[in-house]
């Protein structure tokens, strides 16, 4: 379990220093290049560890395998550890993760500020599901 929690703070770290560009212009944010690799970085690494933490449930109480990072979402959903409504934003997400990860070259910045403008809280509400449904319970 520790090691869950661990994954759990470290979204929060990153969510916490992706909530310092919330304020930024489109314009702004399109010019400083050092600003798109911080942000494209550590949306990153909050969604890797997302995955990771889905993974890790998965394996603990011997879910089906996931045959990709999207279905690692279906499947803690279908086992009631995250909502519908988080899983329609998670599937997207693990794909714009793979973009960051494996397609840099393909990345589409609008979306990249779309999510730190208007999605930094779905994945606290994926925080706070697997909390709620999962950490408490395994006490």
């Amino acid at each position: 379990m520790e090691e869950i929690k661990a994954k759990i703070f470290l979204v929060q770290e990153r969510l916490r220093r992706l909530e310092g560009f919330r304020n930024l212009s489109l314009e702004s944010y399109l010019k400083d290049l050092l600003i798109k690799d911080a942000v494209e970085r550590n949306l990153e690494v909050a969604l890797q560890a997302c995955i990771d933490i889905g993974k890790m449930i998965i394996k603990r109480e011997g879910f089906r395998e996931p045959g990709d990072n999207k279905s690692v979402f279906v499947i803690l959903a279908e086992n009631g550890i995250i909502s519908e409504e988080s899983l329609k934003f998670l599937i997207p997400m693990a794909g714009t993760r793979n973009v960051l990860v494996h397609g840099y070259d393909k990345v589409d910045d609008t979306i990249i500020f779309g999510v730190i403008k208007k999605h930094l809280g779905d994945i606290k509400r994926f925080l706070s599901e697997i909390e709620e449904h999962y950490v408490r319970k395994k006490r």
